[in-house]
């Protein structure tokens, strides 16, 4: 059975409405961060806490520029907003690494300094609720993304997935607080909290890492998924399989959801091959992508001239220097 694809207005509609969930969550999780840390002065806790709340901020950015990326090229935006995307996403991964980076100055600097006093019964129970929210939430979110299939969201996903797995593991690691107090070892309960903080820590960096790669090789313009190349290779294939072309090159830019696509064919000088021919499979080539890509720009060149195919993927260049 084929599958039903989405019509774009309801991923855009149920994307905005993931983002808005959310925020709501992000403002329940910033409340709860900084009530709890009032009550158990931990500092894990807290980051639990200061991070909803950049969150939420780069929450009312995302709605902006998903308003933005529905709307056309124009004169003045020439390849329409598609990079606002990988951009927003990689400042959202600075600033996690930031929190995470001030988390660890504290951390370092509490152990340096004896470590730090907790009521490590009720950081147990933070943890239990939070843990909840971060994998409920995550659930959700999965759920809608399979709908509106969003990087914004995969990257709001892996926060709230990771959020509820380090919720447990503080939570784990402040009972063990409670049972090495309750058997005369109160002396190392000052260092649990700045402990578990590193720990966390190391847990957490390679998300903000993996999320600044991923995006910012997108904003220097620097291609790096071979299932793209593969699947434009065989589409490309498949419609000009009744054209004996001489030569065809492909190169694609992602920016976010957007993807530019030009083909380069080179053809016979002398092969009957007028506009409406030529038309024609470029439209045909556009519906067969349109079914992968929702936001596509397809150029398709024909030439004669083999350099010009070179020249798309810089082959000459490479002769020339040699």
């Amino acid at each position: 059975m084929a599958e039903v694809k989405v019509p774009l207005e309801q991923k855009i509609a149920t994307e905005k409405s993931a983002i808005k969930l959310v925020m709501f969550g992000d403002v329940i999780m910033a409340v709860l961060g900084l009530v709890f840390f009032y009550l158990t002065n931990s500092q894990a806790i807290l980051m639990d806490g200061v991070y909803p709340f950049i969150d939420l901020v780069a929450g009312l950015l995302t709605l902006r520029v998903v308003g933005l990326m529905a709307k056309q090229a124009s004169q003045s935006q020439p390849f329409g907003y598609a990079i606002f995307e990988p951009v927003l996403n990689f400042i959202k991964g600075i600033l996690i690494l930031l929190v995470i980076l001030v988390a660890f100055y504290a951390s370092v600097e509490a152990i340096l300094h004896g470590g730090r006093h907790i009521d490590a019964n009720i950081a147990v129970f933070y943890s239990i609720i939070a843990s909840i929210l971060g994998f409920g939430l995550a659930a959700i979110l999965y759920r809608m993304n399979k709908t509106a299939e969003s990087s914004l969201i995969d990257v709001d996903l892996q926060g709230w997935l990771v959020g509820g797995i380090l919720s447990i593991a503080v939570g784990l690691s402040f009972a063990v607080a409670i049972w090495m107090e309750s058997i005369g070892h109160s002396e190392w309960v000052p260092y649990t909290d700045p402990v578990v903080i590193l720990v966390l820590i190391m847990m957490m960096l390679p998300m903000p890492l993996k999320i600044l790669k991923d995006n910012g090789l997108q904003i220097i313009g620097r291609t790096d998924n071979s299932d793209h190349m593969s699947l434009l290779q065989k589409e490309v294939e498949t419609v000009f399989a009744t054209v004996p072309y001489l030569d065809m090159k492909i190169r694609y830019l992602q920016a976010g959801r957007m993807i530019y696509v030009q083909v380069y064919i080179q053809m016979e000088s002398d092969f009957p091959f007028d506009l409406n021919q030529q038309d024609a499979l470029r439209d045909r080539l556009f519906q067969h992508l349109k079914r992968t890509y929702d936001y596509l720009s397809l150029d398709v060149i024909y030439t004669a001239q083999p350099i010009w195919v070179a020249r798309s993927v810089g082959e000459d260049t490479v002769q020339s220097s040699s």
